[in-house]
């Protein structure tokens, strides 16, 4: 009986201890053969491609998953080199890139809107801008206005297409934007909905919420703005207001309102300065340019604004230096051309009144005719007329 009794529990004991050593069936599995079976699945699986941790965890998962969710592709130097892009892509060749940041700057009452407006009716229309071929893909342009409402936008427009002469159902691409509440989402959804070719954003500041001279929160508007027209391949451009003293500088990229931080982002920027004397002309200045040769940065574009708020090149162009120095030079001619003109009713000779004026006679006529030609643009009354090398008055001419 004894004896059965223990073969009875020894069948009980051999139980438990089956338990206790399967019931901690983790500890079985130590860190040493879960690295060998790792290493012999490794060595005999190849679909299996372990983390690389020199790159980052944002990056490995966007490589698995939808690319446009998380923003701009990387490229290798390889495909940059082996494409077909020979030179950067022009939205208005050669002065307008058709991808990123632009700004046109310049003080009050220098028509920057008018100007921006009429850029974006060549975009959709396919017609000329002042002087430049446009080269649009989606014929659309989206204008964000944080300075003028509806009302005073219809009445502009009114006023600039008596000029234009298109018709009205030709600028349906032209979608204007008065709601700046989450801009930037509002923007990517328009560009989703309906691709442009580009964004005007008038104004700045209006914008941008922060401090114009802190340099890090500036720029880091400006990349979200970036990223946008990255994304999206459309050129998006900002009107921004200049310094007080800005009239009286000569044209320059740091003549913009605010901090270095604005500058720096924008691969293009254009001044728009006021002829001191002609109010109704003005300077197209290309004040930086990534994109362009220095050549450009040194002349300005001379315009025309017209009482109906266009624009039209004069086809001249003026030295950055001059602009600066025009207002006194002009000065001294008038006070020279109603000198002479004194003189010469006073019974002097023209070549008497030359050398009271201390100039040859050669000097004085090309002054004379410089001013007698700004007051005919003036539209204002001349005493002297020019025929060749001769001057020829209405006042007693001998």
């Amino acid at each position: 009986m004894q004896k059965d009794a223990k073969k009875k529990k020894s069948p009980k004991t051999k139980v438990i201890k089956k338990k206790k050593n399967t019931k901690p069936n983790v500890v079985k599995l130590t860190k040493p053969k879960v690295e060998e079976k790792t290493e012999e699945k490794l060595e005999q699986d190849n679909s299996f491609v372990p983390f690389d941790i020199s790159t980052s965890f944002d990056e490995t998962i966007a490589k698995e998953q939808n690319k446009d969710s998380f923003g701009i592709e990387n490229i290798s130097a390889q495909e940059l080199l082996e494409n077909s892009i020979n030179d950067v892509p022009c939205l208005i060749p050669p002065i307008f890139h058709k991808v990123g940041l632009a700004a046109l700057i310049g003080s009050s009452d220098t028509g920057k809107s008018a100007l921006l407006r009429q850029l974006c009716v060549s975009v959709i229309t396919g017609k000329k801008f002042l002087n430049w071929e446009v080269n649009p893909t989606h014929f659309r342009a989206y204008y964000i206005s944080t300075e003028d409402d509806k009302t005073a936008i219809s009445s502009m427009l009114k006023k600039q297409n008596k000029q234009w002469h298109i018709a009205t159902n030709k600028m349906d691409n032209l979608i204007f934007v008065f709601d700046t509440e989450n801009i930037t989402k509002r923007l990517e959804l328009m560009l989703i909905d309906k691709p442009a070719d580009v964004v005007v954003i008038d104004a700045f500041s209006d914008i941008y919420s922060g401090q114009l001279y802190e340099t890090n929160k500036v720029r880091e508007c400006l990349n979200e703005y970036n990223r946008i027209a990255q994304k999206y391949g459309c050129l998006i451009i900002f009107l921004h207001h200049t310094n007080k003293r800005s009239d009286e500088l000569a044209p320059s990229k740091h003549n913009a309102l605010g901090s270095q931080g604005f500058e720096a982002k924008m691969r293009l920027m254009i001044e728009l300065k006021k002829n001191a004397l002609i109010p109704s002309d003005k300077y197209f200045c290309i004040v930086k340019g990534n994109y362009l040769s220095s050549n450009y940065k040194t002349m300005a574009y001379d315009l025309h604004f017209d009482e109906n708020l266009s624009f039209s090149s004069l086809d001249t162009m003026t030295s950055f230096e001059l602009i600066n120095k025009e207002k006194s030079d002009m000065d001294k001619l008038e006070q020279d051309y109603n000198d002479a003109i004194k003189k010469r009713e006073e019974g002097m000779t023209w070549q008497e009144v030359a050398n009271s004026l201390g100039m040859p006679r050669s000097s004085m006529i090309y002054r004379l005719k410089k001013w007698s030609s700004h007051l005919k643009r003036l539209g204002k009354p001349i005493s002297i007329e020019f025929d060749s090398d001769n001057i020829n008055t209405t006042i007693n001419d001998k």
